[in-house]
């Protein structure tokens, strides 16, 4: 039985682009942030699937991912409500499994500050707007790292940041703080008050998954490219088509370091890989500060209105406008915000959610209850009615790893629900609506569609890929292929091994009038037959669009339903900020996202005029 001296509570922070966590201290006693490396309070989110039974996490899984892309899964975190599991160098593995590595890794550091005692509670934080689903697959991860399910709390990230925020400052019933939480991959953004037993409510919220420090380091990349370009275009073709995965990680790495540096210095110099020597470049604040100027401008906007929809509209309406997430440093960023209310930055920002959240379990004095999750058959989505054949067999011979056995019985249903929905997501073909053909099995679908494509490249999953922008460009359809312009830039590749690119779209061209900013519109797309196949089904299961209230979403599918699109706004209830296009076509194998479209209806006639949907 554990000593009340070696009692200690932990907290993580799953994040996007990387993870903290908090401690109650070993020695103190006191919230300390927990050390994840020799030299960082954060570790990535990554993960690397080598198999079944090994999963590589933070830096580890980036290093492996150099050698074998295959198994690189970047940001676990997106799947969350989206996908319930993924396939990654030829294995299939839940969505919670890829989070609990993670998380075991994290519960392993905190082991070795605790002389090996477990925790007595784990709390676990998350968006605001995840719904209880979402926020289950977090409480299941966790216990299959080992902690049991009765010893697991969850709080909201903007809940426990503004419990770091009253660490240090009163507050008075009736006050009004903002969190902006400017992370790798996302930005959230909410209005607390500050209730009559001091505790915090939301009152209200948004987000924008697509715009995080990520946007501003390929804005970056795209800058390097640039300025190559201008001095040896032979160099820059290398960089963009034919240089290794290595060369291409190891120029990110320069550019981050660089975009942090500019958060303290005037200027940053980014080292760029060659097939020779190297090539130095230096960038200088004001130059970044342009560049990121229109992103800042979206997060500005997006501030602007959550605290309208508090009923705040001046400045001293609002007790502080609280920054978290490594991606608030930026000066410009701080600069800008200051417009909107008192700004205020405490310690790290990166860690601040973690220790925010520690500070709320323990100032409870009542034993914290973790909160309400849904019954295992309310996890099940409406159209699964019943199993259907695996696509490859072979996936159900795999070895589950062993720590996945340590899953209390509270965990068994729900667990069991996630294996179903892992197999149907891997495994469902034809039409999904009663009107339309109905294939026996997605085996079927993906033979119907990969017969001309016996020449291509082989993925791990064993469907057919491209690897070469030439041929992958020649997938596009040629109104498409018209409306692009300059070298595309080439992106790590897919899990599956797939090549992917970024191919700007003409500014001045006939494709540009459906673009919210026509000088930063552009395509991402790769060739992958049962990437595409699986792609499909998900728009038709509206796995994006159950996220989103009625009416905010649109599904467009050509008249032979051999292509289809999502059509998904940019920023939750409100429009304004635009659209996102994912589209999916196994015929040929083009999977597609089109970011910053004026609205549905431009969405639509870009989908038609391009030649993606007839």
């Amino acid at each position: 039985m554990t000593s009340a001296s070696h009692t200690w509570t932990l907290a993580i922070d799953f994040g996007t682009s990387n993870s903290a966590a908090a401690h109650s201290g070993a020695t103190s006693g006191s919230i300390e942030a927990l050390s994840l490396s020799h030299t960082s309070h954060l570790m990535p989110s990554a993960v690397f699937v080598d198999n079944p039974n090994n999963i590589l996490v933070g830096a580890a899984a980036v290093n492996a991912a150099a050698q074998n892309p295959a198994g690189f899964i970047a940001s676990p975190k997106r799947l969350i409500g989206h996908q319930d599991g993924v396939s990654a160098n030829g294995h299939t593995v839940p969505t919670y499994a890829l989070v609990s590595a993670v998380m075991r890794t994290i519960i392993g550091r905190g082991l070795a500050a605790h002389a090996g005692v477990m925790p007595e509670r784990v709390v676990l934080t998350h968006p605001e707007a995840w719904a209880p689903q979402q926020i289950q697959v977090l409480v299941d991860a966790a216990m299959a790292a080992g902690i049991p399910r009765e010893r697991i709390t969850t709080i909201s990230e903007p809940r426990a940041a503004a419990g770091h925020y009253s660490r240090s400052h009163a507050l008075q019933h009736g006050a009004r703080i903002a969190v902006f939480d400017f992370g790798g991959g996302t930005l959230d953004i909410a209005v607390l008050e500050v209730t009559t037993t001091n505790t915090f409510q939301v009152i209200a919220a948004r987000g924008d998954n697509g715009l995080g420090g990520k946007n501003f380091d390929a804005l970056l990349q795209r800058w390097v490219e640039d300025r190559i370009a201008d001095r040896d275009p032979d160099h820059a073709t290398w960089l963009r088509r034919t240089a290794p995965i290595d060369a291409i990680q190891s120029l990110q790495n320069s550019i981050q370091q660089a975009k942090e540096l500019l958060s303290e210095a005037p200027s940053a110099t980014i080292t760029v890989p060659g097939p020779g020597d190297r090539t130095t470049l230096q960038i200088t604040r004001d130059e970044f500060d342009e560049l990121i100027a229109p992103a800042v401008d979206s997060a500005v906007q997006l501030t602007r209105a959550t605290l309208i929809d508090a009923g705040l509209t001046s400045p001293d309406q609002l007790l502080a406008l609280y920054l978290t997430g490594g991606s608030s440093r930026i000066p410009l960023i701080q600069q800008r915000l200051g417009e909107l209310g008192p700004v205020a930055t405490l310690d790290d920002p990166k860690t601040v959610v973690a220790q925010g959240a520690l500070l709320q379990v323990l100032a409870d004095s009542a034993p914290t209850q973790p909160r309400p999750v849904p019954a295992a058959a309310d996890l099940m989505p409406s159209w699964n009615t019943q199993p259907r054949t695996l696509v490859n067999p072979q996936a159900q011979t795999a070895t589950p790893q062993r720590w996945w056995k340590r899953l209390a019985a509270a965990a068994v249903a729900a667990a069991a629900v996630l294996a179903v929905v892992v197999t149907v997501i891997a495994t469902r073909g034809g039409d999904d609506t009663p009107d339309g053909p109905q294939a026996s099995n997605a085996t079927e679908t993906l033979a119907r569609n990969t017969d001309a494509k016996e020449a291509w490249p082989t993925g791990e999953d064993g469907g057919s890929i491209l690897t070469d922008e030439e041929q992958a460009r020649a997938q596009l359809p040629t109104a498409l292929q018209n409306q692009l312009v300059g070298d595309c830039r080439r992106m790590m590749g897919t899990s599956n091994g797939a090549g992917k690119w970024n191919c700007d779209i003409n500014p001045d061209g006939s494709l540009a009038e459906f673009a919210r900013k026509p000088n930063d519109f552009y395509i991402s797309f790769n060739v992958d037959i049962n990437e595409a196949n699986r792609e499909i089904l998900n728009y038709r299961n509206g796995f994006w669009a159950k996220s989103y209230p009625e009416g905010q979403t649109a599904l467009v599918e050509d008249s032979a339903r051999t292509a289809a699109a999502e059509i998904i706004p940019e920023v939750r209830d409100d429009p304004q900020y635009g659209y996102t296009i994912y589209y999916a076509n196994p015929k040929s194998g083009v999977v597609m996202t089109v970011n910053r479209v004026k609205d549905i209806d431009s969405a639509r006639t870009f989908l038609n005029r391009s030649g993606l949907i007839d």
